[in-house]
């Protein structure tokens, strides 16, 4: 039986390959050898010296042998091509006469069984050639290694939060080859080398070995934190080079913990680092090894790999550089704003000495599809919007003055004019007096975040609504005409938090700075960069802006700010982060902060001193505050209701207006003081005296949740829930004895 020919052919050259694999490679190792006649080629080109190292890429896997000349020997590497490489083998030391006479052999054992007669005969030749070359000298000699070391030798100290350093052995290269062409050399990276890292004074070996695979791998890390810088989302890279292994996590804050870890040689994390401090230490390092190879090795300035890894380097610092560029800068002309100033409002002062109230329900609506919070009060009417009508019913008898059809995702009230924006971004700007649309304009869709408006400008200042507008954009529309007037674009994509003071407009998104913006032209007049995460709505009181920032899960930091012109007047940190927007009462700044148990903590407005700290009473959790005289009055989510002296923190009275666990929480729970009274929405609406809490009325006759609840000048009061009803409660005529009188 004769066996097929091309069965004959693959069984000879499986057997032929097989001491060529044995010489190649280590024997754990199964992967495919290059083609017989490339490498007996290859070897016998180092043998005769016209080569110092040859590399042969595996047509069926992105696989590379690479072989280099050490006098007497050939050293061996086999390695991946992909963007990570993976190295199998790394400089295995082979005798080339050996592996020559190996190679020549296998390629006469493989010819005796080509049915080719013309591939047989110039596979004898080949390997006849082979077999007649000698093994000339080594052209170079004995060449020793080049000892490199950069970064950062010694401990540079606690106040530097990343540094590393290196040692390397590269060996030199002879001139570069002659010719035009470039070509990719992943060997060439592969040299040796002990690679450590320095957090905060503590030193950790990460690597040894090739090392500028680890920095690649890091490098590599970089690049995904900076994509995902321009959104608020935590984001997560974990990667490997051998032992070596780099963790990576941006926190919804902006900030960046680094963890290095090498095997059996322990773990080091930075935390709370901002962009710069973790990754402009490693491309240094990568940036810096390049630099050696390339100093040692002329000819690797050709190659392709070292060309791709430094541009990469540059590319990653420029984006770095840019956004660092947007650091702080103050306004050199604080007057032209100053003239705007609108002042700062008086808490009002409340009598002691009210009566008890009493309320009658005076009407009720039902609207199917009422949204709470685009319940609107203009004047004498109140314009109420739902999923596909916006209607406006007189605030005295609830009857229908107009009403208008029509779709829209998002109602908003900016002054007096009524903005209906739609699902494709088209805008509507409606009369609150018959509803109708007198001009419209389209802008982007709102994404990622609730949509915001603002009314602004008037008097010397052009009436505008400020909307967000895409996924980071604020847009603001003249009013009269429909035509924007200037655009703002954030990195982050954060939510737009919005404070208005003048002609200022001052803008937190997430980001690490504050903007302040000239309404009238959009242009930024100051910006405030500092390390952290501004996301809470700043503070203005008395010409200086208060401003909370995260720094982590256990830091946080308050920063006062000229109003006009940018300049920092104080900084104090926190031991946690911020969880309420900043609040000002009596001569203070409160804000409400996390940690082992929630606090609510008291700093002087004009120093940033610490005043006083006490529990949380619900700041922090979505509870509703007001400054009433030196009180400062918080309305808890769980149906608390507690006054503070601002003074010294001690709570002067407490009471409670609803059951935590059987009534429902309203959406809104800011209280109104209106007329001396305290107005406050919880399970029902209390009315409660707010010098020592005592209820004025013992809740309104209301079978409403109050998820909006709004009080006019006469003291009625307005309760929509979102199952679609509206109700209207007046105070009720009272006799009251007024002594002295005669008969």
């Amino acid at each position: 039986m004769v066996a097929h020919p091309d069965e004959s052919l693959s069984y000879a050259e499986k057997r032929a390959k097989c001491g060529v694999s044995h010489l190649l490679l280590s024997r754990e190792l199964e992967l495919e050898i290059p083609a017989l006649a490339d490498l007996t080629a290859a070897i016998a080109a180092l043998a005769i010296g016209s080569k110092r190292k040859a590399l042969l890429p595996l047509a069926s896997t992105a696989i590379e042998y690479a072989l280099v000349r050490r006098g007497e020997n050939v050293l061996v590497s086999c390695y991946g091509t992909a963007s990570a490489p993976v190295v199998y083998q790394l400089d295995r030391r082979v005798s080339l006469r050996r592996l020559l006479d190996t190679c020549a052999q296998s390629m006469l054992a493989a010819a005796g069984a080509e049915p080719d007669p013309t591939a047989r005969q110039i596979a004898i030749r080949v390997a006849e050639r082979a077999l007649a070359s000698k093994v000339a000298p080594d052209p170079e000699g004995r060449v020793a290694p080049m000892n490199q070391r950069g970064g950062e030798l010694d401990a540079p100290g606690e106040h530097v939060p990343l540094s590393f350093g290196y040692e390397a052995a590269i060996y030199p290269s002879s001139s570069a080859s002659p010719g035009r062409s470039t070509r990719a050399d992943v060997h060439a990276l592969l040299f040796d080398g002990h690679l450590w890292a320095f957090v905060r004074g503590r030193r950790l070996s990460l690597a040894r070995g090739p090392i500028l695979l680890a920095a690649h791998r890091m490098v590599v890390a970089v690049r995904t934190l900076v994509d995902s810088l321009d959104s608020t989302r935590p984001t997560h890279v974990r990667l490997r080079a051998g032992g070596f292994q780099i963790a990576m996590r941006k926190s919804s804050h902006q900030l960046v913990s680094v963890e290095l870890s090498s095997e059996g040689r322990g773990d080091l994390t930075a935390t709370s680092l901002t962009i710069a401090e973790a990754a402009l230490p490693i491309l240094k390092l990568a940036s810096d090894l390049l630099r050696s190879l390339v100093a040692t090795d002329r000819g690797q300035s050709r190659n392709l790999r070292v060309r791709a890894l430094r541009e990469e380097v540059r590319s990653l610092r420029r984006e770095i550089r840019t956004r660092r560029s947007a650091d702080s800068f103050v306004n050199v002309d604080p007057d032209r704003l100053r003239m705007h100033h609108e002042g700062d409002a008086v808490a009002a002062r409340v009598d002691d000495k009210l009566p008890s109230l009493l309320f009658d329900e005076r009407w009720r609506i039902c609207l199917e599809g009422l949204d709470a919070n685009s319940v609107f009060m203009c004047g004498d009417r109140l314009v109420i919007a739902t999923q596909s009508h916006v209607v406006a019913v007189s605030r005295d008898d609830g009857q229908v003055l107009w009403a208008r059809p029509g779709q829209a995702s998002t109602t908003m009230m900016a002054g007096s004019v009524l903005i209906r924006l739609s699902i494709d971004g088209e805008v509507e700007l409606c009369s609150v007096t018959d509803g109708e649309a007198y001009c419209s304009t389209h802008i982007t869709p709102r994404i990622g975040g609730p949509p915001i408006g603002l009314m602004a400008g008037g008097g010397k200042i052009p009436p505008v609504a400020v909307l967000t507008e895409g996924s980071h954009r604020l847009v603001a529309i003249d009013v009269r005409t429909g035509e924007p007037r200037w655009r703002f674009s954030s990195r982050s994509g954060g939510e737009f938090r919005l404070t208005k003071v003048g002609r200022v407009l001052l803008v937190t998104c997430g980001e690490d700075a504050i903007h302040a913006l000239d309404l009238a032209t959009g242009e930024d007049v100051w910006r405030f960069a500092e390390r952290g995460c501004f996301q809470l709505k700043p503070l203005v009181s008395h010409e200086t802006v208060v401003a909370a920032a995260a720094r982590g899960p256990r830091e946080g930091a308050l920063f006062a700010i000229d109003l006009y012109s940018g300049q920092p007047r104080w900084e104090h940190p926190l031991d946690g982060p911020p969880t309420s927007d900043p609040c000002a009462a009596g001569g203070v700044t409160l804000v409400s902060k996390a940690g082992d148990e929630a606090c609510l903590s008291a700093h002087c407005l004009e120093t940033g001193a610490p005043v006083w700290e006490t529990k949380d009473p619900g700041l922090g959790i979505g509870g509703a505050g007001l400054a009433v005289d030196e009180t400062w009055v918080v309305n808890a989510p769980f149906g608390q209701l507690s006054a503070l002296d601002v003074k010294t923190g001690d709570v002067r009275w407490s009471c409670n207006l609803a059951d935590a666990l059987a009534d429902e929480i309203p959406r809104r729970l800011e209280p109104v003081l209106r007329g001396g009274a305290l107005f406050v929405p919880a399970s029902s609406v209390h009315v409660v005296r707010p010098a020592d809490g005592q209820k004025l009325s013992a809740s309104l006759p209301c079978d409403l949740v109050p998820d909006l609840m709004r009080v006019d000048e006469r003291g009625w009061v307005y309760v929509a829930e979102e199952s679609g009803y509206l109700a209207a409660y007046a105070p009720k005529p009272m006799l009251t004895l007024i002594k002295g009188g005669t008969r």
